[in-house]
């Protein structure tokens, strides 16, 4: 039974956190915050999500592996 709580919260998490940091960026910009926290929720975003960290080792990786000629 914790097995399955445990995947009930790990769809939760990832099907709400998008939608959740969509919110906060609408939210800010409707009550005229300043553009800093909008930048931090997108460096949330970047740190937080892990398939952000995938994508970087890989660009990362091609770019290192190309040839110079």
């Amino acid at each position: 039974m914790r097995r399955l709580w445990l995947v009930f919260w790990r769809m939760g998490v990832a099907y709400l956190f998008y939608p959740v940091m969509i919110g906060l960026m609408v939210y800010i910009t409707i009550h005229g915050y300043h553009w800093v926290f909008g930048v931090g929720i997108i460096a949330a975003i970047l740190i937080l999500d892990p398939m952000w960290g995938r994508i970087a080792s890989n660009a990362i990786r091609m770019w290192r592996g190309r040839k110079r000629g």
